[in-house]
């Protein structure tokens, strides 16, 4: 469907949309609710409620149009545990008591959107804003992008060591915060390119994230009210500094994995997707091979034995913190590709040779794209 539909049009679809995200919601974390009557409301002043008399659940045309889809669905888990308290829990139950907290747990509210009160435009404005870094996490970037500037050295050793410390400083302050029992805020960023698919190189990149940049990531797909249409997206779990850099990534190698391709490509016969994947995953597996093995070596110098117990229990944290999200996680069986050995294999050694660069810059007309945030 096209993004000119009627607002009158969308309305009637967004009901529908709210219908099946109910629906959804309640089989995924077990709860039994007689769908409510839905209606959206034309106020600027409060976003949602529920109605008990009626029962009504409303939310705001305005926070369906100005803010992500995600930020809706949690609106509507907000009014849900309200729906669920007066249902349940009748007569005796406060607005945002006890009652009220337990039942955001048991719908996977997250925390910033259990506070007390109507749910009001400036509430959603600031817990929709992007996380506040902390003041250590502001100098571990500040520091991050000055050797992201040292990664565009034409030296190529000089660019390799320059990442290598990039990614020990990013362990290193993963780390500083849990022996120092700093309490985790845990945040996600959604990656959402409108498209219906995600391609496997894509899949190949979420695996070099989630095995070297501290986050989680779930491949999932998200409602776009403009379009009334379902898209791909990627979510990345873990704390504020973890999901920047990993978001900066992301959109890095999205598109260095392009520019080199464009210098190369014509060297492969027919250039066909065939030979762009091959060539793909090649640069993806050379680059996590140069990941992993200074990995390894940054290992016995930065890993003592006592932090295996706390990068455990960190781990499970987060795993509680994306289990509030998605509660019935599950993992899809990969499928196996064509590729040409020799095109992977070229690929395998120009992975080897990639380091990050253009991490902050003044531009925003950046290559690269995905700059780092400043805080």
């Amino acid at each position: 469907m096209g993004v000119d539909l009627n607002i009158n049009v969308l309305q009637q679809l967004w009901l529908q949309q709210l219908h099946r995200e109910f629906d959804d919601i309640c089989l995924s974390h077990g709860i039994s609710l007689e769908p409510p009557i839905f209606e959206i409301s034309g106020s600027v002043k409060v976003y949602g409620c529920w109605l008990p008399a009626t029962r009504t659940l409303r939310l705001s045309r305005h926070l369906i149009l100005h803010h992500s889809w995600a930020v809706t669905l949690q609106v509507l888990k907000h009014e849900m545990a309200h729906q669920l308290c007066s249902e349940w829990h009748r007569g005796h139950m406060t607005a945002h008591g006890e009652d009220f907290h337990r039942s955001c747990e048991l719908l996977g509210v997250l925390p910033e959107f259990r506070r007390a009160g109507t749910i009001l435009p400036e509430m959603v404005a600031a817990v929709a804003a992007p996380s506040k870094l902390s003041e250590q996490g502001r100098k571990c970037m500040a520091r991050i992008e000055k050797l992201l500037a040292l990664g565009r050295s034409a030296n190529e050793h000089e660019a390799s060591l320059a990442m290598e410390k990039a990614n020990e400083l990013i362990e290193k302050h993963h780390l500083h915060g849990l022996s120092a029992g700093l309490k985790p805020h845990y945040a996600y960023v959604i990656i959402d390119r409108k498209k219906k698919r995600i391609p496997g190189y894509q899949r190949h990149i979420c695996s070099i994230l989630q095995e070297f940049f501290f986050v989680r990531v779930v491949l999932s797909q998200l409602y776009d009210p403009v379009s009334s249409e379902s898209y791909k997206t990627i979510e990345l779990f873990g704390t504020p500094e973890n999901t920047a850099i990993a978001e900066y990534c992301y959109h890095f190698l999205e598109n260095r994995l392009a520019l080199l391709w464009s210098q190369n490509g014509k060297k492969f016969s027919g250039r066909t997707q065939t030979e762009k994947n091959s060539y793909y995953l090649g640069l993806l597996r050379g680059f996590s091979l140069k990941l992993r093995a200074q990995k390894e070596t940054r290992a016995t110098s930065i890993l003592r034995p006592e932090t295996g117990a706390l990068m455990l229990a960190d781990e499970q944290r987060l795993a509680a913190f994306v289990g509030m999200r998605y509660p019935r996680l599950r993992r899809s069986p990969s499928r196996g590709v064509k590729i040409y050995g020799g095109t992977y294999n070229e690929g395998v050694e120009m992975g080897k040779t990639i380091t990050f660069t253009d991490g902050i810059a003044a531009s925003k007309k950046s290559t690269f794209g995905g700059l780092l945030p400043h805080g």
